[in-house]
C-alpha cells in the first residue's frame, strides 16, 4: 500500500513520525511524506522519502485586510462577504493540495489532526484518511476531565462527577467564547473557510465539533491513532474512534540542532557521570514555546551543592542561555541536546510534560519530575504522571528550589517510582511488537 503521511511542523510531533513511517515501511508499504521546505531539512536527514507542498496557513488573514479599528474590519467583511469563501480557498492553498493528492495517487492519506487543509482536500478526491495524534483522550465524560486540566479524577471536590462537569462546563465556554470573540473581531476566517469546504465536498459535518485542544475541529467518527497507551489513561469509557498505538520513539534520530560541539560536551558529562557514579537529572524544556527562566534558575538552585548530582539542562532556541546568570560547577546547560542520548542516560526527568518527550521517558524507563508548562495538554499528562506513580506532579508557579530539591531526593531513592515506570515500560514494549497496518 502507499500511504502518504501529512508532516506536522511542531517538532516534537515530527519525531513521532519517523518512527511511524519507519514501522510502516518496514511492514512493507511504500511511504512518502508531505512536507514544506522547512520541514523537508529534517525529513531528508533521517532518508526518507518525500514531496514538498504548501506551508500551511494557520495564521489566516486576508492579506487586503490591513485595518485597524473594529469599524473599518466590519466595512471591509461586509463589502467583501460574498469573496472571502473563494479567497480562503486561494489563500489556504485548498485547491492546490487536492491536485498534489491526485497527482501522487496515494491508497491511504494519514494527517495531523490539526491540519484540517490536507484532511479535507484528500476526502475530496476519494483518498481514505486516517488521522494521527500525541495526545490521550479528550472524550467529554464525568470520568474524564478536559486533557487541559489538572484534574485527577477522585481527588477531592473536582475530581468528582460533578467536579469534573463543572470542569467540561468552564472550558466548553472557554472554546465558544474564543469562538465568538474571532467572530465579532473578524479575526478567524480560517476556520468559516474550512467548515464551508468541508461542506462544498460532501463531508457530514455533523461529525465536526468544536475541539477544546488547538485544532480547530475534532471528529466523532474519522479513524484517530494516538501516539499513547491505554494504560496511561484515566479509567473511562474511549471513544469509538480512537486506536492507541502507544509511543512513537524513533531511535536511530538524527537531531539536527545539537551542534558538534555539544554533542562532545554531552559526552564527557556522561563519562564523569559514569566514573564518579553520580546521578543524572535531566531538564527538559518545550521546543515550542519559551521556557519559564524563573523555574529553570529554581531548578539550578535546587541541584547546587548536591555533589551526587549532574544536571544538564535544555532551554531551547527561545531562550539566552546567559540569563540564567552564574552555574554551579555540576549544571550543564545547553540549547539544544541530543534528548535520546540523554534520557538514555538519565536517573530523573524533570519536564514539562509535553507529551513527546513524556513518550521518550517511558522509552527509557526514566521516573519524572512533572511542573507542567500550563499550555495546551500539559496539565493533564501531569496529572497522569501523578495518577499511574511514574513520578512527582509538582507547580512550577508555587515551589521553591528547596521543594524541588526534595522531589528530586524522592523520585531518586523511593524505589516506587522506577518499579512502576519500569510496569509501564513493559507494557510499552507489547505496543512496540504491534502491526500498525491492522489499526490503518
Amino acid at each position: 500500500m502507499h500511504i502518504a503521511v501529512v508532516a506536522p511542523s511542531l517538532l516534537g510531533r515530527l519525531h513521532a513520525t519517523f518512527e511511524l513511517v519507519s514501522r510502516l515501511e518496514n511492514e512493507g508499504h511504500q511511504v512518502t511524506y508531505l512536507c514544506d521546505a522547512a520541514t523537508a531539512k529534517s525529513i531528508n536527514s533521517q532518508g526518507f522519502n518525500h514531496i514538498k507542498i504548501p506551508a500551511i496557513n494557520f495564521n489566516f488573514t486576508d492579506p487586503d485586510q490591513k485595518l485597524n479599528s473594529w469599524w473599518q474590519k466590519l466595512k471591509f467583511h461586509l463589502k467583501n462577504f460574498g469573496e472571502h469563501y473563494r479567497r480562503g480557498k486561494s489563500l489556504l492553498d485548498l485547491e492546490e493540495y487536492q491536485r498534489i493528492i491526485s497527482k501522487l495517487k496515494p491508497d491511504k492519506v494519514l494527517v495531523d489532526v490539526e491540519i484540517h487543509d490536507l484532511i479535507f482536500a484528500s476526502l475530496a478526491v476519494k483518498i481514505p484518511v486516517t488521522l494521527y495524534h500525541t495526545w490521550y483522550s479528550d472524550t467529554r465524560s464525568v470520568c474524564l476531565p478536559p486533557i487541559r486540566s489538572s484534574i485527577i479524577p477522585g481527588n477531592g471536590f473536582s475530581g468528582s462527577k460533578a467536579g469534573i462537569i463543572l470542569a467540561w462546563i468552564k472550558i466548553s465556554a472557554m472554546t465558544y467564547g474564543r469562538l465568538l470573540i474571532n467572530r465579532v473581531t473578524f479575526s478567524n476566517y480560517r476556520r468559516e473557510v474550512i467548515s464551508r469546504y468541508a461542506k462544498e465536498i460532501g463531508f457530514d459535518r455533523k461529525d465536526m465539533r468544536l475541539s477544546t485542544l488547538p485544532p480547530l475541529f475534532s471528529f466523532k467518527k474519522m479513524p484517530i491513532l494516538t501516539f499513547a497507551m491505554t494504560e496511561m489513561e484515566f479509567p473511562h469509557k474511549a471513544a469509538t474512534n480512537l486506536r492507541y498505538v502507544g509511543p512513537m520513539v524513533f531511535t536511530k534520530r538524527v537531531d539536527t540542532k545539537c551542534s558538534d560541539v555539544d554533542k562532545q560536551r554531552l559526552s564527557k558529562i556522561f563519562k564523569v557521570k559514569a566514573e564518579a557514579n553520580k546521578k543524572l537529572i535531566y531538564c527538559s524544556g518545550s521546543s515550542y514555546v519559551k521556557n519559564d527562566p524563573l523555574f529553570l534558575k529554581k531548578v539550578i538552585q535546587a541541584v547546587k551543592g548536591q555533589n551526587e548530582w549532574i544536571a544538564i539542562l535544555a532551554t531551547g532556541d527561545h531562550m539566552k542561555i546567559a540569563s540564567l546568570g552564574e552555574l554551579p560547577d555540576n549544571v550543564y546547560v545547553f540549547s539544544w541536546v541530543e534528548q535520546l542520548k540523554v534520557l538514555e542516560k538519565a536517573d530523573c526527568c524533570i519536564t514539562h510534560a509535553g507529551k513527546n518527550s513524556m513518550n521518550e521517558c517511558i522509552h527509557f524507563s526514566v521516573p519524572m519530575l512533572a511542573y507542567s508548562g500550563k499550555n495546551f495538554d500539559q496539565n493533564g499528562n501531569a496529572a497522569r504522571i501523578a495518577y499511574h506513580g511514574i513520578g512527582i506532579r509538582g507547580d512550577k508557579d508555587i515551589e521553591d528550589s528547596a521543594t524541588i530539591r526534595q522531589n528530586i531526593k524522592k523520585v531518586l531513592t523511593d524505589p516506587s517510582y522506577a518499579s512502576k515506570m519500569a510496569t509501564k515500560y513493559e507494557v510499552y514494549q507489547t505496543y512496540r511488537q504491534q502491526f500498525l497496518t491492522s489499526h490503518l
